[in-house]
């Protein structure tokens, strides 16, 4: 009788220490780094515009070093600028994550920069930001016998689509039949590299009364500057009196820019 004590005495103190040894394998991959979340890296994300959206793939991946496969593996996240407003966000559920594996992916979104921009929300188009990515991470280990959950917040910069832009100012009147030369500068984000022309429009009137006009495409993409001839009425007598206008209009993709300097006659 006293022997068969004994051995369930023993039996319950192996149940316990194997116990013991599960929740402390169980608990230890994660304080001491051997379930890892790399978060997306400035350098690795990836950038395209088309038709007014901009597309976002910033890769992340799980390492799961640890000593049991990871169940119910769910990452939320929230993509926000500096002003906090809400460019995407999404909830997904990637399973089970085996032990001793690494899994990639990505946070893939678009956003629809256009639709802001003519919602009246333009800070983006014209000025640099910082792209908020806030990201929860929760899943089981063990079994599911133990919750894992942490949330992680990363930046990553934005540079504004149209950087800045400049027409010279015309300081005199245009000579009749000559054209006018005026000197442009445009600057825009790398990222419409390949897609096209912005295209500039210069006029040039006498109380509303058309007397001269100069056109010239612009590569996208980096630092442009050039010259647009304003081609002047042979008929433009620069002795009559009145309000004169040069006004130009660049058209960037959707993205109009215009402006004009009518200062009741030139000297």
């Amino acid at each position: 009788m006293a022997a068969r004590t004994r051995v369930l005495q023993l039996a319950i103190v192996l149940v316990n220490l194997s116990l013991i040894a599960l929740a402390f394998t169980s608990i230890w991959p994660f304080p001491h780094g051997d379930f890892k979340v790399h978060l997306p890296q400035a350098k690795d994300v990836t950038w395209s515009y088309e038709n007014g959206l901009v597309h976002v793939s910033a890769p992340y991946s799980i390492d799961n070093g640890g000593f049991y496969d990871v169940d119910n593996l769910v990452i939320s996240y929230s993509v926000t600028n500096n002003t906090r407003f809400q460019l995407a966000g999404d909830t997904f559920d990637l399973g089970k994550i085996p032990k001793g594996s690494i899994v990639p992916g990505a946070l893939d979104f678009t956003f629809d920069l256009f639709g802001f921009y003519r919602n009246g929300t333009q800070w983006m188009v014209f000025n640099d930001d910082i792209l908020n990515f806030d990201i929860h991470v929760s899943c089981y280990y063990t079994m599911k016998l133990v919750k894992f959950d942490a949330s992680y917040s990363t930046g990553v910069t934005w540079d504004a689509l149209i950087r800045s832009w400049a027409i010279e100012r015309p300081s005199s009147l245009p000579t009749p039949g000559v054209p006018y030369p005026i000197i442009y500068w445009l600057n825009t984000s790398d990222l419409l590299n390949g897609l096209g022309t912005a295209h500039l429009n210069v006029s040039f009137s006498r109380d509303s009364e058309l007397l001269g006009w100069g056109a010239t495409d612009i590569l996208l993409g980096g630092d442009r500057t050039g010259i647009v001839n304003v081609n002047i009425l042979p008929g433009f007598d620069p002795t009559i009196l009145g309000n004169y206008t040069f006004a130009y209009e660049i058209n960037v993709m959707q993205y109009p820019l215009t402006g004009s300097w009518t200062p009741g006659g030139f000297p």
